[in-house]
């Protein structure tokens, strides 16, 4: 046997190889998102979507999971800083739990699935102080990423009709915008409205 034909044969023993070992890899990841969302249903807390593969990061790459992962991360952290009760003994753990579900969020928001977490970056934004101007910036990202995106519609509508009713514009400026207390100056209402 000559040694070129050793060689193509090795060759193609390790092609063989290689290639079992993604397929069991993809299987895993498969496997792995599969079972991660059916503990996200039960216990969102405790559901992981990583697999032990033998080639790393490979089969991921060739699946695609980087962007579907990073939304389950986003959605987990948001779920649980949702679910951490508003009390003054939990203030820091749910401040820190919903600055995590931002980052992750936004993380999320440069990806696949942007629609979806921008409009969960503008729930957030809504439910903080003087977040109004930003929620609606969020809102908007998410339909003009996915127009199909009833969910963000509909927020984007109820937030615009809320500061129509407290006669604020959001981006009106410090002291008109919607979610900031206080007094209201000359231009501080709705247009035509007087002082």
């Amino acid at each position: 046997m000559s040694a070129l034909r050793i060689g193509g044969a090795v060759v193609l023993v390790a092609v063989a190889v290689l290639g079992a070992l993604l397929l069991a890899d993809v299987r895993g990841w498969r496997s792995a998102i599969a079972q991660g969302d059916a503990v996200y249903a039960v216990t969102p807390g405790k559901a992981v979507w990583t697999p032990s593969t033998v080639l790393g990061g490979g089969a991921a790459r060739v699946l695609g999971t980087q962007d579907d992962v990073a939304l389950r991360r986003a959605l987990q952290i948001y779920a649980v800083a949702a679910a951490t009760p508003r009390r003054l003994d939990t203030a820091v753990q749910r401040q820190t739990l919903r600055a995590q579900a931002q980052s992750r969020l936004a993380a999320a928001a440069r990806g696949s699935h942007a629609s979806q977490a921008d409009t969960l970056l503008g729930i957030l934004a809504f439910g903080q102080a003087a977040g109004a101007d930003t929620a609606l910036a969020d809102f908007t990202n998410a339909v003009r990423a996915d127009p199909s995106n009833t969910a963000a519609k509909f927020d984007l509508e109820l937030l615009l009709r809320l500061s129509a009713a407290q006669g604020s514009r959001p981006g009106a400026g410090t002291g008109h915008s919607f979610g900031r207390g206080g007094r209201r100056g000359a231009g501080g209402g709705a247009q035509g409205s007087g002082y």
